[in-house]
């Protein structure tokens, strides 16, 4: 039985000022609590996202995924209905649900639970790691590289974390799909 007071107190403690963040999709993605802290039990990220961010419908079918909003506004596609989640709601995910955002205010800011972890080693994996808590300047995201993706592939297999969903996709008029999101649909 591991020594449950083995521990450093102060590594328990992080922010989104001071944690390691990473961009992807022209979001900064911080990780607050890393799957690999939790044994892939769960894992929390603070995402920071300019207007019209967020990914075309998907399914997470092996866990739930939960968004709670600090600042802005998102428009959310749950399966066929949209909603609308403003700063102090939470919406919450259900595994096989699928499902898309995107954010309608000049900026949004949210925590996203997931359970298990698994997205946070995507972020980790594959996006770029950020120079400080902000969004990403133009051009300071880079795709990721062959060697990059090969390796989150040899690890999507056992994550098993999300798929693209054949869910219409009733937010695109939300989002830009342009060069400033080389990485989006």
């Amino acid at each position: 039985m591991p020594d449950e007071t083995a521990f450093d107190a102060a590594s328990l403690v992080t922010s989104a000022e001071t944690a390691a963040g990473f961009w992807q999709m022209g979001i900064l993605w911080t990780p607050l609590i890393p799957g690999e802290s939790t044994r892939g039990t769960y894992s929390l990220m603070e995402q920071l996202m300019p207007a019209k961010a967020g990914p075309p419908p998907h399914v997470h079918d092996q866990g739930e995924e939960v968004f709670y909003i600090l600042d802005g506004e998102l428009a959310l596609q749950l399966g066929d209905q949209v909603v609308v989640g403003t700063k102090g709601q939470l919406v919450r995910i259900p595994a096989g649900t699928p499902h898309a955002f995107a954010v309608t205010t000049a900026t949004a800011r949210v925590l996203n639970f997931y359970v298990p972890a698994a997205l946070d080693l995507q972020v980790a994996m594959l996006g770029t790691p950020a120079t400080g808590p902000i969004l990403p300047p133009p051009g300071a995201q880079g795709r990721p590289t062959e060697e990059q993706e090969r390796a989150f592939a040899e690890r999507l297999h056992d994550l098993a974390t999300q798929r693209m969903s054949t869910q219409h996709d009733l937010l695109g008029e939300y989002r830009d799909h342009d060069a400033a999101h080389p990485d989006m649909p």
